[in-house]
């Protein structure tokens, strides 16, 4: 019986995945396995090309480390790619080696960046980083592989590898406004109502020049623009409420709106919506929102209590990748929508 996939499993195998199909999509037949150089060198007569993908080193980032044990924790992954070459004709097994290894590099350094993988519920993009090997280094590596010639061989780091819980943490709803009370006893009581205060939304302002430009959103609410509304469910402003989004953004560009939600039974998700768009200016005044920039986005839900948390995205590739680079993906700034009531 097969050992079940892991969130670390996933995010290597696509690694090789890619090497493979790269290889492919040339018209070559490349075996790529995944294990110890011992394990993968040809034995005697063995005519297959192959590279092996050795993970070898796990380490956790310089930053984000002490994360809560439901949630998802992401390693710095070291590989060592080795050529296992067979002669051809007037071709040397060494010369081969080289060949196939001068591939990988360009594979990875055409495509450092991965495209999006779902890694056990992960959404990530893996990058490869080219790690130079020390004399010291190879001898460590090389000295484990039992009798094994030595083979060229690179390294990289593989960032960031995710290590998903099989039970995720509930995490709480998003603070949106505040409010003080003060009272002369000190012992604890019910906690009366208080005015809530919400920091106004600022101006939203989009600089086209720049590659990486993000999108911008507010909601119109009486003819303002706000960041964040609260209705209590089953009440008439609720039932009647359709959210509309003003955004700033370059014109003739596309953008998507999702919504992040939370309850208490599920806690946070992401929901999709059927909702694209295209800004029609640059920036927007929270007091005077353009009506040619707004556009309707039905809320994920209505009938309890949670919360509801509305980006618009943006997909472009870098110019310098080229019309094959990988789609990256920027999201704006969040609006929140906050639900109470309904017995919750």
């Amino acid at each position: 019986m097969a050992l079940p996939e892991s969130s670390v499993s996933v995010a290597c195998r696509s690694l090789a995945d890619f090497v493979r199909e790269s290889f492919r999509l040339q018209g070559q037949t490349v075996r790529v396995p995944i294990g110890t150089p011992a394990a993968a060198a040809p034995a005697t007569g063995d005519t297959d090309h192959r590279v092996n993908l050795f993970f070898h080193r796990f380490e956790p980032p310089p930053m984000g480390a002490d994360v809560l044990p439901g949630q998802s924790w992401f390693l710095r992954v070291h590989c060592l790619v080795t050529a296992f070459a067979a002669a051809e004709d007037t071709v040397s097994a060494g010369e081969n080696d080289l060949r196939l290894l001068g591939e990988v590099i360009r594979f990875f350094h055409e495509k450092p960046v991965m495209d999006a993988l779902d890694a056990s519920g992960e959404v990530v993009r893996l990058q490869l980083i080219f790690q130079p090997l020390s004399l010291d280094d190879i001898n460590r590596l090389w000295s484990t592989q039992k009798d094994v010639v030595y083979r060229p061989s690179v390294a990289y780091e593989v960032a960031l590898v995710p290590v998903v819980p099989r039970t995720r943490t509930r995490e709480a709803p998003r603070v949106v406004s505040v409010g003080a009370h003060v009272q002369p006893q000190t012992q604890r009581g019910p906690v009366p109502a208080v005015p809530a205060w919400t920091p106004p939304l600022a101006r939203l302002r989009v600089d086209p020049r720049l590659e990486d430009w993000a999108p911008q959103v507010g909601f119109v609410r009486a003819g303002t623009c706000t960041q964040s509304l609260v209705f209590e469910v089953g009440s008439p402003e609720l039932a009647g409420f359709t959210p509309e989004v003003v955004v700033a953004g370059a014109a003739g560009a596309s953008v998507h709106f999702r919504w992040d939600v939370w309850d208490q039974t599920l806690g946070w998700r992401t929901v999709d919506t059927a909702v694209d768009m295209t800004p029609a200016v640059l920036e927007v005044d929270p007091e005077q929102p353009p009506a040619e920039s707004r556009v309707p986005v039905p809320l994920p839900f209505s009938d309890h209590a949670g919360q509801a948390v509305l980006y618009a995205v943006r997909r472009y590739r870098r110019a310098a990748d080229g019309p094959e680079g990988v789609e990256l993906e920027v999201r704006g700034n969040p609006v929140f929508v906050t639900l109470h009531g309904g017995g919750a």
